[in-house]
């Protein structure tokens, strides 16, 4: 358990190669709280339509599906942080994909990405964090400043195999 925590905590994340532990508090916001206001009636399927337009994982998902809803929006994104003056999004995943780490391919965490629609999760993260950021940010530029989105499953990271259990994508700016 203890070489797992430590691979966990050292696996580089993206391609800058920062890690967990190379993260210091003050660059960092654990279970960020956000509000999106729904001051529309947001339907199913117009919604759907939209964000398959910015992002090609979400092409390949089945249609959402849920009731016509208007209101406020509220959630938590796992962690935030600042890695070289870009902003981080991070949701860690617990989900069984297979035996070992080997089960933890790019190609299997997309489907399973697809599968639950974690697309429709990291764009509405995306887009508070967005939202965030041009407040607390004056000369604020998505493609300057946000640098993307990571999804951690946990039971796939392996220090032998560092690309296995970590899955990063971009929105296209809209």
């Amino acid at each position: 358990m203890t070489e797992w925590i430590t691979a966990v905590l050292q696996a580089p994340l993206n391609e800058t190669g920062v890690s967990l532990s190379q993260l210091s508090d003050r660059d960092k916001q654990v279970e960020m709280e956000f509000y999106l206001p729904i001051s529309e009636p947001l339907i199913a399927s117009q919604l759907d339509a939209l964000i398959r337009q910015f992002d090609p994982l979400s092409a390949g998902c089945p249609p959402l599906e849920f009731m016509q809803v208007r209101g406020m929006l509220k959630g938590f994104i796992d962690l935030v942080f600042r890695h070289e003056g870009r902003y981080y999004l991070l949701d860690y995943k617990s989900n069984w994909l297979g035996e070992d780490s080997s089960a933890y391919t790019q190609q299997a965490m997309a489907a399973a990405m697809q599968a639950h629609r974690y697309d429709l999760q990291y764009q509405l993260y995306t887009l508070a964090l967005h939202r965030y950021l041009r407040h607390r940010i004056a000369d604020y530029d998505y493609d300057r400043h946000f640098g993307g989105v990571i999804y951690l499953f946990l039971r796939g990271v392996d220090k032998e195999h560092p690309q296995q259990g970590i899955y990063t994508t971009r929105p296209n700016a809209g």
